[in-house]
């Protein structure tokens, strides 16, 4: 009989939630029979069910008929048979009176059983069989759990069902059908290719989350197959095709719950509910609960009412999130719309079904299949529209950040040009007799003009580590010197604001090594600089320890550096955003201190390059400590001196500028005449070539950029000369980029000047082509 408990507190929350009316705890006596008046239409029975609970679960067919049991049994009345929550067997009694006029033959197919196979009796009211159980053969047809059913003869017969162990909440019920209806062969077919298309399209779904390591792709997938694995229960098709697995129909809701978690996790995915975050905070919690749910699904009582009310509150919350976006004008894409339309009319007619509060219809089955694949198709289409979307928009962005990086390129470029000019001038002023006023002038002239082109270069090193242009060099520096030159340039800033500055003197390891002292040298610098800068009183400290002491026969040597100071500090959040390009610990920062913010970026970006990682440590008031180790092969030999001593010109040389800038033709040609030069300026390609033609040079300092012919075409057509094939060309340009000094090399110049340059870099240049 029914029971009290968990099988009353569930109808009650049905009845409050649902407005369904359930069958009493005890149910009704036993009813009229079912009757079969024609024999080519089959006989639905969902009610008037006779029921009998086996607790111990041993009673046999011979004792249920017997007179004792018999009178025991209990009617649902006009309700379906809903097993109790308590696991144990139950007996099922149906009453079947013949009316066709003759023997019947058919057979009896049970819906709603979530067990392999159940025991069928037929006890015959004719004096042939003498009221003797008949067990009834299992047919392998795999739509249902199908029996061949005889009617001897007319009148009312007993058919004894034994349902071990349902522990599950489902309506049962049975069809009485001839053998012509017993296969709907249309519905096979057209369930059996729905079928096999949703297992394609979720194992191809499962392949594009492989490629792209999209996560929707993957929930996408786990939603399809999990669906086709739960509805199996009802179409068979895989345990007809692959064999049955004896507990193979206990896993059954937990496919389904796992197809409500792949939905939860793909619909948060292609609808971002972030802006809705009291929604999202409740999809999110949603999706853990139904993921525990099917992982617990197995011991749970009720299996199909716990996957139905999963189910309903995906739906409701669905529609909730719909409803949520509509309101604060989200867009959301019209396909998924659609798609979410055809799976709940799809699926609603047999989630009803399982909650008892419709009947269930002939075809459910396939329309829920109609409905999931017709869903996943729109879905794919709304994914790939999505992934489409997103594309754009990264090919966007990525585009403004060419445009941007380009943007600052050609920036550092055209201001590179004038700079030169800036830099020239307090070369030349400083050659003149000054009073100690003007001296001044000067000198603040030339500090400002430093800084403006250590900004710019920072900007150029910026643009160029994000377009991943950046090359290091490999080449052999001596890292003492190195230090030496920190310790030099920074002695004096330190010394100004009192504070203890500690740089390495004497190294205990090899000191000869293989990298980039340029980008090396841009780091320590970065970092003591800012170091002396944000710290009042107390000291500096860089440090430089070998990560482990090399072998004698090893090859390289990993190096441990860390700039510690006892500066201002940082809180967490400060810190978070210390690194980001442009950004500073507060906006006070740059008017109090000065800076760009991108010393920091800039540095962190390109010990990653060198194969390190640049970590901060910092306590707010006490102090910060910078930290990276990086690795070196060690030199082979002595680095040569980037400045060597080559001998200055024995004789004055004629030399020609290629420039079209007017403040260049001015500056240079001037700074050129201080190194005992004489000077031909000219101000395009075409007049260069002429020039060349009709005078000898002893070296051309061509600038790259110019209009109609630039510096490379150029010198290409004046190595076509013979006389100007060993000509030293020298290129002038503001493109400070990787690659650069290969193109000029590319097109027959010999050598490379970065404007703005000093007065030292050409001398450099002179002495080493003048010979």
């Amino acid at each position: 009989m029914w029971h009290w408990g968990w099988g009353v507190s569930i109808r009650l929350v049905l009845l409050l939630s649902l407005g369904c009316l359930f069958a009493p705890a005890n149910g009704w006596a036993a009813e009229g029979s079912h009757v079969l008046r024609h024999a080519q239409t089959p006989l639905v029975i969902d009610h008037s069910l006779d029921f009998l609970p086996d607790p111990t679960g041993t009673l046999g067919v011979n004792d249920v008929i017997s007179p004792v049991y018999s009178a025991q049994f209990r009617n649902t009345g006009q309700m379906a048979f809903l097993a109790d929550r308590r696991s144990h067997p139950y007996w099922l009694r149906i009453l079947i009176d013949n009316q066709t006029g003759a023997a019947w033959q058919g057979y009896v197919q049970c819906w709603g059983i979530a067990v392999p196979h159940t025991q069928l009796y037929l006890t015959a009211n004719d004096s042939a069989s003498g009221n003797t159980p008949v067990m009834l053969p299992h047919t392998p047809y795999f739509h249902h759990h199908t029996y061949q059913l005889a009617l001897p003869t007319q009148g009312v017969h007993e058919l004894y069902v034994y349902l071990p162990r349902v522990n599950d909440f489902m309506p049962v019920d049975f069809r009485l059908v001839n053998a012509e209806a017993r296969v709907n062969l249309p519905v096979l077919v057209v369930e059996a290719i729905i079928t096999g298309g949703l297992l394609a399209l979720g194992l191809y779904n499962l392949l594009l989350f492989t490629s792209l390591r999209d996560s929707s792709y993957a929930w996408l997938s786990l939603f399809i197959l999990a669906t086709l694995f739960e509805l199996n229960r009802h179409t068979g098709i895989f345990e007809q095709y692959a064999g049955s697995w004896s507990q193979y129909p206990q896993f059954h809701n937990v496919f389904g719950h796992l197809a409500v978690v792949g939905f939860v996790a793909f619909f948060r995915h292609i609808v971002p509910t972030y802006p809705l975050q009291t929604l999202d905070q409740v999809l999110r919690g949603f999706f853990w609960v139904a993921l525990i749910i099917a992982l617990n699904s197995v011991w749970l009582p009720y299996r199909a009412f716990w996957m139905s009310s999963v189910a309903l509150g995906a739906t409701c919350l669905t529609l909730l999130v719909f409803w949520q976006a509509f309101r604060v004008k989200q867009p959301v894409a019209g396909k998924l719309i659609g798609a979410f339309v055809i799976l709940l009319l799809g699926l609603l007619p047999t989630i009803l079904a399982d909650l008892a509060i419709m009947p269930r219809l002939s075809e459910d089955i396939l329309l829920a299949l109609t409905g999931i694949a017709l869903f996943s198709l729109l879905l794919s289409l709304a994914q790939a529209d999505q992934t489409r979307l997103l594309r754009e928009q990264t090919a966007s962005a990525q585009a403004a950040n060419q445009a941007k990086s380009e943007f600052l390129i050609t920036m550092s470029h055209e201001l590179r040009t004038p700079m030169n000019a800036v830099v020239g001038t307090g070369v030349l002023l400083r050659q003149t007799a000054l009073t100690p006023p003007q001296q001044s002038y000067v000198e603040k002239l030339e500090i400002a003009a430093k800084h403006m082109l250590a900004l710019l270069n920072n900007v150029l090193d910026l643009s160029q580590i994000e377009q991943r242009q950046m090359v290091l060099e490999q080449i052999p520096f001596d890292l003492a010197k190195i230090l030496d030159e920190l310790h030099t340039l920074f002695t004096e800033s330190a010394r100004a604001q009192q504070l203890h500055l500690s740089v390495p003197q004497s190294l205990d390891f090899p000191t000869q090594l293989q990298g980039d002292p340029t980008r090396l040298k841009q780091v320590l610098f970065n970092l003591v600089g800012n170091a002396i800068k944000f710290t009042h009183r107390g000291s500096v400290r860089l440090a430089i320890q070998p990560v482990n002491t090399p072998p004698a026969d090893t090859h390289s040597i990993s190096l441990h550096f860390s700039v510690t100071d006892t500066g201002i500090g940082l809180t967490p959040e400060q810190q978070a955003k210390l690194f980001q390009p442009f950004s500073q610990a507060e906006r006070g920062t740059a008017r109090r201190y000065g800076g760009s913010g991108m010393g920091l970026a800039i540095s962190q970006r390109l010990v990653a390059q060198m194969g390190g990682n640049l970590l901060l440590e910092s306590t707010l008031g006490k102090g910060s400590c910078f930290q990276f180790t990086l690795t070196f092969p060690l030199a082979v030999a002595a680095p040569a001196s980037l400045m060597p001593d080559t001998p200055k010109p024995e004789m004055p040389a004629h030399v020609l500028l290629v420039d079209d800038d007017e403040l260049n033709q001015f500056f240079l040609p001037k700074l050129l005449n201080t190194l005992s030069l004489t000077v031909t300026v000219v101000g395009s390609g075409q007049h260069a070539i002429a020039q060349v033609q009709q005078q000898t040079f002893a070296l051309v300092l061509m600038d790259v950029s110019m209009p109609e012919m630039d510096g490379y075409e150029t010198t290409r057509r004046i190595r076509c000369f013979k006389s100007a094939a060993e000509l030293p060309i020298i290129a002038l340009t503001a493109h400070a980029l990787a690659g650069e000094r290969e193109r000029c090399l590319a097109a027959g110049m010999n050598d490379f000047l970065v404007k703005p340059f000093e007065m030292k870099d050409l001398q450099t240049i002179m002495q080493r082509w003048l010979r």
